[in-house]
């Protein structure tokens, strides 16, 4: 009904959430032999939008990041802009890039300004388009450490203090600039009703490193919502709950609003939602970055889910299991038939 609304990629983060798990992707057999138990396992969609898989996906993403940052403390730094801006720049993924790279470069002179000398911090940018309530609201969640490396000596400074006021008035400053190229409004006025520049708070600081993988997983790359966070749902209203530290609501949705609501935040295919910068970009750690292999062959997908890193836990006894195979979608009305499931049992024991 709304398929011209959307582009192709939005469609398709959607077509495999609502495929995710579905027997229609096959399905693995797995066997404990603690329990002489047989489970069957589906294909999950592996996607960070999904409110089934994203908190697994945020989960692994996070530890992978964590183990590759230096061992310094860091400070969670949210950089907002005002109402007025958001759905005048709403799908303007340019214009994001140019943000996203605006904050760190706020920080940096904030940094070398403070130190009298070129400092180049670690920082983890996170693009944001929802709020609590899932609705358009546009800010920067930053992970970054509290100094950085001097230019001359190769040595880290430590900073932790900033003088927000100048700090507020260079996000303003830089984020007015970028956002004019993309805009038809006049957008000058925001100067004078903003005279104090945009909000820029620091969340927390002095984060050491054991406690990142947290902050990392809860603010930088979770899904817009999870399933926990959906109390009610009778096939037309959808209600989820809110809460922050000051106060817990609730918010319904109708069900075209609800999905409308989640649908607005699938960036465009290829968009860098996360990025790095500084001394953990691309050009300052080449050898951490490099470009993993994607997995496209089904055998290859069959010997992952037989890792025993990436195995399944028997629902009694905990145990990895065995896996026995993979069964195609032609399985999807019924399973195998018994003799074959018993055969492949057999020759596994053998």
């Amino acid at each position: 009904m709304h398929k011209d609304e959307l582009r192709k990629d939005q469609i398709k983060a959607v077509d495999s959430m609502l495929l995710c798990c579905d027997p229609s992707k096959g399905f693995f057999y797995y066997y404990c032999s603690h329990c002489n138990l047989i489970e069957k396992k589906h294909v999950s969609c592996n996607s960070s939008f999904c409110t089934r898989c994203g908190k697994k996906y945020v989960d692994k993403w996070s530890e992978k990041t964590v183990k590759r940052m230096p061992n310094v403390t860091y400070s969670h730094i949210v950089f907002t802009l005002p109402r007025d801006l958001w759905l005048l720049i709403k799908d303007k993924w340019e214009c994001f890039r140019e943000l996203s790279s605006a904050t760190y470069k706020v920080m940096k002179e904030i940094m070398s300004e403070k130190e009298k000398q070129e400092i180049i911090p670690g920082m983890i940018s996170s693009l944001q388009t929802y709020g609590l309530d899932i609705k358009y609201n546009v800010h920067f969640h930053n992970v970054i450490t509290d100094g950085g490396l001097t230019a001359k000596k190769n040595a880290f400074v430590e900073i932790y203090y900033f003088p927000y006021e100048k700090l507020r008035k260079k996000w303003q400053e830089y984020s007015l600039i970028i956002i004019q190229k993309y805009v038809k409004e006049n957008i000058e006025g925001f100067l004078y009703w903003y005279p104090e520049g945009f909000n820029v708070r620091r969340i927390k600081a002095e984060i050491r490193k054991k406690e990142l993988l947290w902050y990392i997983a809860r603010y930088l790359r979770h899904p817009p919502i999870s399933n926990r966070r959906i109390v009610y749902y009778d096939g037309n209203i959808v209600k989820i709950v809110c809460e922050d530290k000051e106060k817990k609501w609730y918010v319904t949705f109708t069900v075209e609003e609800f999905i409308r609501s989640l649908v607005q935040h699938i960036p465009k295919k290829g968009f860098k939602v996360i990025r790095s910068f500084g001394i953990f970009s691309r050009r300052m750690y080449k050898a951490e970055f490099k470009t993993k292999k994607v997995i496209v062959d089904k055998q290859e997908i069959i010997t992952k889910y037989s890792d025993p890193s990436c195995g399944v836990r028997c629902s009694k006894c905990g145990r990895i299991m065995e896996l026995l195979g993979f069964f195609d979608p032609s399985y999807t009305k019924k399973p195998p038939p018994k003799e074959r499931l018993q055969r492949i049992l057999n020759d596994w024991i053998s």
